[in-house]
């Protein structure tokens, strides 16, 4: 089947979630992955001709050569918010990998320009593709379930993702790494918005190895329905 006006996207960031984004277009029959973009002419270089597809060092002479439908932003966690202001002012749709920003601020800037130009953005938030995720959220929705009381998640890595792994580690946090899936998890499978939200952490280890971020943070959220 001939599928016409396929969906053309683009790349920026071509990581190790920037080759998931990558791999999900090259399997879905009504996208083209057209370029790639990143920071790093090497590693841009090296994917580009992998895929045989044009790499480009710069968004902007992306946006100004390909034509383009839809703009992933999978670049490390400090910088989504200029790649995905540079495409929403050309008018693309940008899907973003999580977190939107690592700031309100950059957050409510980008959303703003979104409306602005009259684009749709998204996050990636890819724990509700999890299997497991799926269940629970079936199993809450069925009428014998009742009404959730409390929920309980956590998620940790390994000390070598903000010492070795990550370059930027000190510019990001648990919170945004990996608590954005956390509380998008609890949104999703209750259905329900956020009220309010507690939170303490702490600043031990990783400041020992020079590194200023949190090492652990603990969150309590507060739902519309009490919970």
């Amino acid at each position: 089947v001939t599928i016409m006006n396929k969906i053309k996207t683009a790349v920026v960031g071509v990581g190790i979630y920037g080759r998931h984004h990558i791999n999900a277009y090259l399997n879905n029959p009504e996208v083209e992955l057209i370029a790639v973009c990143d920071s790093d002419p090497e590693r841009c270089d090296s994917v580009a001709n992998e895929l045989d597809l044009p790499g480009y060092a710069s968004l902007r002479a992306l946006l100004d050569k390909e034509d383009v439908d839809v703009i992933s932003v999978a670049t490390s966690d400090p910088y989504h918010k200029e790649p995905a202001l540079q495409a929403i002012a050309k008018g693309k749709h940008v899907l973003i990998e999580k977190p939107l920003a690592t700031s309100v601020a950059d957050c409510r800037d980008i959303i703003d320009a979104a409306e602005r130009h009259g684009v749709t953005i998204g996050v990636d938030f890819h724990k509700r593709w999890d299997p497991a995720t799926i269940r629970v959220r079936m199993a809450t929705q069925e009428a014998s379930a009742g009404n959730i009381i409390r929920g309980y998640i956590s998620m940790d890595d390994v000390i070598a993702v903000p010492t070795t792994w990550l370059g930027w580690s000190a510019q990001s946090s648990p919170v945004w790494f990996l608590g954005s899936h956390c509380f998008d998890l609890v949104r999703y499978i209750s259905g329900q918005e956020v009220k309010s939200v507690y939170a303490v952490g702490q600043k031990r280890l990783l400041a020992t190895r020079g590194i200023d971020t949190w090492d652990s943070v603990q969150s309590t959220l507060l739902m519309e329905d009490g919970s």
